[in-house]
């Protein structure tokens, strides 16, 4: 910066050499690393929160990650010097992403130490402090900086307790700046200082800022103290320097004196100093906040120098920022923006005041830090001892601490909190609604200061977790929502419970009836083993009889009861193909006359070549002419490809050609039912997929001399074969058999669809013998499944819910499996181009599959007007053969005894007369319960009691009469009353007293759990049932992922991760837990499970952090954050394979290993477990089918369905909303895959691919390459530089794709072939967007990215997804797609790595103290730059791929 100072030309200047401290300017995207035992020079008041000095970085990576520092207190410090010390470690924990907590205290203690007050003042033993808090005035308080003994001491010192307060509060909220941290740094005042001296030709000088004053009627820096150090002979120009620039204007209004000749020697030190660039041209000293500056010349005079702001203009001044109430307050909450944390969705401030009473406050700095840890802002003053203002209702949400607290005395004496019934060490946590106006607070107290004290212990170190922190352990969360799960009939102990109490009152229907026998029903999900006995027992007491018979039927899908089961002989094409020879051609073989036999079958060209010969033989053993009888049997499987392939190919052997044109028929809708929507134009053309290069490989010919062409009428298929000179070698026509059948037997008028078929005509001399259809073994099972599989499954679900299934999800599943293994001969072999095969048992696997879930869709909108969703589990096996037998196949179909959980009993009296009452078990609409109070105890650790408030309906069971108002279904549903929650908590109590259900509702950390069942809409203990859950349970081991590991396995270098076959989940997770074994760099946690109890993991990459505590928010501020999320759709292998790769190579390639200096990954194998794991066994027996059983979740819907739900019926899908809301990802990445191979599903239109109702994607029926089908953007004023990331991150994508001549060519390969079968005959449909060279279909324009549906863009400013044929992938062509998906992985990360990310930093002031706030901008760059210039592929060099 250049100061112009009257007579000096800034182009003349010298500047004074200035000791510079290594630090971290979070500002700049070039970072300088400082160890945690690095500081390496003196720090003053200008770097207090560099790199290197109060905050270090102790893994390299730019980040500080551990604060530096221990507090100095007294052994009995005050209410202030705690709550100083609490303003300060706030400070702290904002500065850094990671601590350790509690914070150190303490002399002995590492880093620079920070005394607090006159108590840490005489504990420090410090006998030169350089500050007397006598000199201080009332009100005044100072920041001292010493350096004793090659230790930094930083002094934090009042005149009296508001002058500590005022100190604490400017080294909180305003250093190392002059106000906020949006006016200029002290560093600048350094420089105004080194400058002066320069122009008054001192030049060695050095200028060190070592005190900064406060006081409590102005804000910002009232002074601030700069030790300057000259040569000798340079004391008086020094002097003069500081008068002249003091005179540059007249001084302010302070009285004491300007100039003094001497300076206490206590009060002198060494200097070192850093400058700060400001902007050129400013007036010195002209900072806002700034009063004074004392120079303090050493051995020379101290001259005072009035700051040069302009003042504050005059006008109103705003209040303090998140004043308002909380109104979702409560124990889960504290840590986000729901509770104490404030802004979003990055917490960027601090809602509460933490308020401590006299006693049991020590640990208030850990709490204070804590706060400043978790969030990017927060607000000073943070920190108010009840002693100090009366007016609570007009403060911010309080917390307040400890005991002697006179606000908490007040809430106890109007009854809303109770410490009297506490034990001796005992302490207590408990949020207040309207606890003070409108606005609840949370009380931190005891009985005494040891339970006070472990209070306070559990909110500023443990929680939201009860006991042992870490991602997958048990948080106040988790016990409000599987409270929730159980009240609400949601899980299996809240069923059985609530079936209990449901028993129980069919017994008080019955009171007037005596009971001789009676047959006990009771449907539940997931039923323990010994649960019958239990119901018997509680039968035979309420019912008042021992002549029972009780069933539990078991609602989990793996458990289900048979509702149908059989084998089934299967016709035989073969054997019918034989009868109808023997029947009809056979007689026909005159002797010596020629017959010309044709048929179709679905059988292996071996075979059909072999039935062909043997017929052959048969006819001439009967006398047909020997040299003109010729049988030919084609495949019924794709017709015109077996005709091209078997029939014209070999005819053309041996000839030159020219061309080869084949001609096909559009496919129009048939006459018959002319409004075919699955109607697919170009069937026909995809019927002889891909035989151009069947013919360019066999033949020899280049793949441009075979074309197509589309015509409207004459045969289905005209082929024209020329030569090199254009005169014509063939020209032969083909029509394929085929049949009109209905889509759905059941539902004739849904759609009609044409099927090929067999066939069987026979010529002798000229005349027909016979020409008949010969059903093929494909058809006679879909005859068979129409028939007779379908109607039991649809007879099953109409007779069960009473002939109108509730539309949706609300009685899901609707039966529990659906397993069809089939063994049947037919053809199944590659093709040799690519990954292309020909197999009608794949098909039959998609229609199986794809077929049920429409056929529930269709079942539910016929009968109610809504598909049914999450119908069940279909599971299809197939196990093709070739020796032309006869078809089997077992259907096992699965189900429940009721419509949904209930408790049914069918009774007959003493009389003989006989009756039934059924009570549901209802998943009801509760609230969510609410945690309000904890108890802990000095010599326990985690929670020894829990109280959570559920609001309910009603106090008594009010059904039989509300049953007279609405519809019993709708009460069961939407009212709950209190004694029903009590009863449902006793009935779980009293089955865990029976070794029932012992693992629900139990914690480690947890003692018992103790519901308020509350009518009203506020708390109140007079409208309130209460029920105690003792800790009576036995809780599930905890999470361990060294339990994923090999025995005894240890690193030796070799590759993780393999990409020969697909990746099951325990393998998958076996890898990331080797990875977190081998590498400090990743750690891997439970984050959920799956529908079918299969464990979810994901792995986290970051640099090693040592500290106990660190932040989310703060992780993914300070860099940005990318999620890879894989395996949705889990028969699309692929994405498990290339992004566990990639977390290899993050690891293990010092390259790429750097990266994660810059970004944090997050790594999410495993979306879908269930159709993973399905997926993959389902490989094992058939590794080139597509498998789409593994496609959806467990029972036939998206494995993320439902994700945004009270009650997700996937457990799986709410894990990547946690992902998210955890991370606060830039970019959040869900690489999928699609069939590797021609999709083909018979009986639906060929290529009419219906998925979930859907009958217009059949372009996704053939390879097409890597691809991404739908880049989205956001286009919005609001968020002016995501459009132009989005096509950054786009050219990344391109140029990691090209990088890799193999996918490159794959690419090119398939593009050309999809535009061959689709996009030059139907380009509506079939539509090849191209951005430099790879398949990316672009919308019309992007989206606002405010309407919901998405990620919130102010956090993540881009998602995307893939596109692999990698159903099913393995061997080469796993290594080809994984290869493609790594590239793309690696392209998003280094679009990260790359990118120029500033962490800025800005606070405001408003009526009483300032906030504070850190920020990245997402996408990198100013708020207000124009970016149309900037270049959109800033790195032009090509990925490299490392295997």
């Amino acid at each position: 910066m250049h100061l112009l100072y009257p007579g000096t030309r800034s182009g003349t200047m010298r500047h004074i050499p200035i000791l510079v401290t290594i630090s971290l300017v979070l500002s700049n995207s070039v970072t300088t690393t400082v160890s945690a035992q690095a500081q390496t020079t003196r720090m003053d008041l200008a770097t207090l929160y560099d790199l290197g000095n109060l905050v270090v970085d102790t893994n390299a990576d730019s980040v500080p990650d551990l604060v530096n520092a221990s507090l100095i207190l007294g052994e009995t410090p005050s209410i202030s010097e705690t709550a100083a010390a609490a303003e300060i470690s706030a400070r702290l924990g904002f500065e850094t992403m990671a601590m350790n907590l509690p914070i150190q205290r303490g002399i002995s203690a590492e880093g620079i130490l920070i005394v607090i007050g006159r108590s840490g003042l005489a504990s420090s033993g410090l006998s030169s402090p350089g500050i007397d808090p006598t000199s201080l005035d009332a009100g005044e308080g100072s920041v001292v900086i010493r350096n004793v003994d090659d230790r930094t001491w930083v002094l934090i010192v009042g005149g009296d307790d508001e002058g500590l307060m005022a100190a604490a509060r400017l080294f909180s909220g305003v250093l190392p700046h002059t106000r906020t941290l949006s006016t200029a740094k002290l560093g600048a005042v350094a420089e105004d200082l080194s400058d002066a001296l320069v122009n008054a030709g001192v030049v060695d000088g050095e200028v060190r800022l070592t005190q900064a004053r406060a006081r409590i009627d102005r804000d910002g820096v009232s002074r601030v103290i700069a030790d300057i150090t000259v040569n000798p002979a340079d004391i008086d120009s020094a002097a003069e320097a500081m008068r002249r620039l003091r005179d540059l204007e007249p001084g302010g209004e302070d009285s004491s004196p300007e100039e003094s000749s001497e300076i206490s020697e206590q009060e002198t030190d060494s200097v070192t100093t850093q400058g700060d660039d400001q902007e050129d041209n400013r007036i010195p000293l002209s900072y806002p906040g700034l009063g004074s500056v004392e120079a303090r010349i050493t051995d020379g005079p101290v001259i005072r120098l009035q700051g040069r702001a302009e003042p504050d203009p005059p006008g109103p001044i705003s209040g303090r920022p998140g004043s308002g109430a909380k109104n979702d307050l409560d124990l889960s909450s504290l840590y986000t923006t729901d509770g104490f944390l404030g802004g979003g969705p990055i917490p960027d401030r601090i809602d509460v005041m933490l308020v401590p009473g006299s006693s049991g406050i020590e640990g208030l700095p850990d709490l204070a830090g804590r706060l400043g840890l978790e969030s990017t802002g927060f607000i000073v003053p943070l920190v108010r001892p009840a002693e100090t203002f009366d007016n609570p209702g007009s403060q911010p949400t309080l917390v307040l601490v400890g005991t002697e607290n006179r606000f908490t005395d007040q809430l106890a004496d109007s009854g809303l909190i109770n410490t009297s019934d506490l034990e001796p060490g005992e302490g207590l946590i408990q949020i207040v609604p309207d606890a003070f106006g409108s606005k609840s607070s949370l009380v931190v107290t005891g009985s005494d200061d040891s339970g006070a004290l472990r209070a306070l212990e559990q909110v500023a170190l443990t929680f939201p977790y009860l006991d042992e922190r870490g991602k997958d352990r048990p948080t106040v969360d988790d016990v409000e929502q599987e409270v929730w799960d159980a009240l609400s009939g949601h899980s299996p102990v809240g069923q059985a419970a609530i079936g209990l109490y449901k028993l129980d009152r069919i017994a008080d229907k019955l009171s007037d009836v005596t009971v001789s026998s009676a047959r006990v029903l009771m449907s539940v999900e997931k039923a323990e083993d010994g649960l019958g006995e239990y119901v018997r027992a509680r039968a035979s007491s309420s019912l008042g009889t021992d002549n029972l018979e009780v069933l539990i039927d078991d609602r989990d899908v793996q458990q289900a009861g048979t509702i149908f089961e059989e084998t089934k002989t299967l016709p035989s094409e073969v054997d019918r193909f034989w009868s109808l020879f023997r029947e009809t051609i056979i007689p026909a073989a005159i002797a010596g006359q020629p017959i010309r036999v044709e048929a179709r079958l679905s059988e292996p060209p071996e075979l059909r070549a072999q039935i062909a010969s043997e017929a052959q033989q048969t006819l001439i053993d009967a006398g047909a002419d020997p040299a003109n009888t010729e049988v030919r049997i084609l495949s019924a499987f794709k017709q015109g490809y077996s005709w091209l392939e078997e029939v014209i190919a070999p005819r053309l052997q041996g000839h030159t050609l020219g061309e080869i044109l084949i001609s096909f028929r559009r496919n129009d809708p048939p006459e018959d039912w002319p409004q075919q929507a699955i109607n697919t134009p170009v069937r026909w053309l995809h019927e002889i997929f891909p035989i151009d290069e069947v013919f360019a490989r066999d033949l020899g010919l280049e793949l441009e001399q075979i074309r197509f062409e589309q015509v409207t009428e004459g045969p289905t298929y005209e082929v024209r074969v020329t030569d090199t000179s254009g005169s014509v070698i063939l020209n032969e026509s083909f029509d394929p058999k085929w049949v009109l059948r209905p889509y759905f037997d059941r539902f004739r008028d849904y759609e009609q669809v044409k099927v090929t078929t067999g066939w069987l005509q026979a010529t002798a001399d000229g005349r027909t013998i016979t020409d008949e259809r010969i059903v093929t073994d494909p058809e006679a099972f879909w005859d068979y499944y129409q028939a007779e599989v379908l109607p039991v499954i649809y007879d099953y679900v109409m007779e069960l819910h009473e002939g109108i299934p509730n539309g949706g999800s609300g009685d899901a599943p609707y039966f529990g499996s659906l397993t069809v293994e089939m063994a049947m001969s037919e053809p199944d072999y590659r093709l040799g181009i690519d990954n292309e095969i020909h197999a009608p048992m794949d098909a039959l696997h998609e229609e199986i599959y794809f077929g049920t879930i429409e056929f529930f869709d269709i079942l539910g909108r016929n009968s109610r007007g809504q598909g049914l969703t999450f119908p069940g589990r279909v599971i299809p096996r197939m196990r093709p053969k070739s020796d032309g037998s006869a078809a089997t196949v077992e259907v096992v179909f699965t189900g429940f005894a009721t419509s949904r959980p209930a408790v049914i009993v069918e009774y007959q009296d003493d009389e003989g007369g006989t009756g039934e009452v059924r009570l549901d078990i209802p998943k009801t609409g509760l609230e969510r319960p609410s945690a309000r109070l904890a108890k802990v105890h000095e010599d326990e650790p985690g929670l020894r009691h829990l109280g959570l408030r559920v609001r309910v309906d009603t106090d008594l069971d009010t059904r039989d009469s509300l049953i007279t108002l609405s519809a019993p279904e709708a009460v069961d549903r939407s009212m709950v009353s209190a004694a029903q929650i009590e009863a449902t908590i006793q009935e779980i109590e009293s089955l865990r007293s029976q070794g029932l259900y012992s693992t629900a509702l139990s914690y480690h950390g947890l003692g018992s759990i103790e519901i308020w069942a509350e009518w009203t809409h506020k708390q109140d203990p007079n409208s309130r049932r209460t029920a105690t859950l003792d800790g009576n349970g036995s809780p599930n081991p905890l999470a361990e992922w060294r339990s994923l590991l090999p025995e005894n396995w240890s690193y030796e270098g070799d590759r993780i991760v393999q990409w020969d076959t697909p990746i099951p989940p325990p393998e998958g997770h076996q890898m990331i837990a080797k990875m977190a074994a081998s590498f400090d760099e990743a750690s891997i946690y439970r984050v959920g499970r799956s529908y079918l109890g299969k464990e979810i993991w994901a792995m986290d990459l970051m640099p090693l952090i040592s500290a106990t505590h660190w932040s989310h928010a703060k992780a993914t501020t300070f860099k940005p954050t990318v999620v890879y999320s894989a395996r949705q759709h889990a028969n699309e292998v692929s994405s498990t394979s290339h992004v566990l790769r990639h977390a290899e190579l993050l690891l293990t390639d010092s390259l790429q290993r750097a990266k994660l200096n810059r970004v944090n990954v997050i790594v999410h194998p495993f979306t879908n477990p269930d159709g993973a794991q399905l997926a993959y066994d389902l490989y094992r027996t058939n590794p080139d089918y597509i498998l789409h059983a593994g496609y959806l979740g467990s029972l036939g819907q998206d494995a993320t369905s439902g994700g945004n739900d009270d009650h997700a019926i996937y457990p799986e899908s709410t894990v990547r909303g946690k992902l998210w809301a955890t991370w606060l990802p830039d970019i959040f990445l869900n690489p999928h895959g699609y069939p590797s191979h021609q999709v083909v599903q018979l009986f639906s239109e060929y290529t009419g691919l219906v998925r979930r109702g859907r009958v217009t994607e059949r372009n996704w029926g053939f390879n097409k390459g890597w691809f991404m089908p739908g880049f989205s953007f956001i286009d919005n004023p609001n968020f002016p530089r995501h459009k132009e990331a989005a096509f950054q991150i786009r050219d990344y994508i391109t140029s990691g794709i090209n990088s890799n001549q193999d996918v490159f060519e794959m690419n090119q390969r398939n593009y050309a072939r999809y535009r061959r079968y689709g996009a030059n005959f139907d380009p509506e449909t079939f539509r090849l967007p191209m951005t430099d060279s790879v398949l990316i279909q672009m919308p019309l324009k992007g989206s606002s990215g405010e309407g919901g549906g998405g990620y919130n863009p102010r956090v993540t400013i881009w998602s995307g997804t893939t596109e692999a044929p990698d159903e099913t992938a393995y061997g080469p062509w796993m290594e080809l797609v994984g290869k493609a998906g790594l590239s793309w992985d690696q392209a998003i990360l280094d679009y990260l790595n790359d990118g120029d990310h500033k962490v800025g930093r800005s606070g405001s002031h408003f009526f009483g103290g300032v906030s504070l706030r850190m920020n990245r901008p997402r996408p990198p760059g100013n708020e207000d730059e124009d970016q149309s210039g900037v270049d959109r592929n800033p790195r032009r060099a090509l990925l490299r791929y490392k295997p």
